[in-house]
């Protein structure tokens, strides 16, 4: 197998491409589009790990959402750079609501000791996490299209 072909298919440029094509010339309302694109962006950042994929599809199925759309955006969660990152911004803003302030000190939250012992606080954190992030990319999200469709 030429596996040089293979990720050519799959270029960058190409992906770019085919996600401009599926937000542009769908056959959705704007409303629809940015529900899509936030859904994703919402089980993302959500402590549902494990469970992203499955739970996009099945509420994208039962809401009427654009399926690719969502899968595109609940996906952002697989890139390795951003996964501490989201794990950190919940378990900052279950301290924040929980104790009032931010901790200086964070757990490993990778070790499953450490998020056991700090599940709560990163749970809820989490949540609202994902529901801060969820709203303010729908609104973005629904104002460009607004202008650009």
């Amino acid at each position: 197998m030429n596996y040089k072909r293979v990720l050519e298919r799959f270029s960058i440029s190409k992906v770019k491409k085919v996600i401009v094509a599926e937000i542009t010339c769908a056959d959705n309302s704007n409303a629809t589009i940015a529900l899509s694109l936030t859904l994703g962006v919402f089980l993302a950042f959500s402590p549902a790990w494990g469970f992203q994929t499955a739970l996009a599809i099945s509420l994208a199925l039962l809401f009427r959402l654009n399926k690719v759309l969502t899968l595109i955006t609940v996906n952002i969660s697989s890139i390795p750079p951003l996964i501490p990152l989201i794990f950190i911004a919940g378990y900052q803003t279950g301290s924040l609501v929980l104790y009032g302030e931010f901790q200086n000190y964070v757990p490993d939250l990778m070790s499953f000791k450490s998020l056991g012992e700090n599940f709560f606080q990163f749970a809820l954190g989490s949540f609202l996490f994902a529901l801060l992030i969820g709203n303010l990319f729908y609104l973005v999200i629904l104002i460009l299209l607004k202008i650009y469709r």
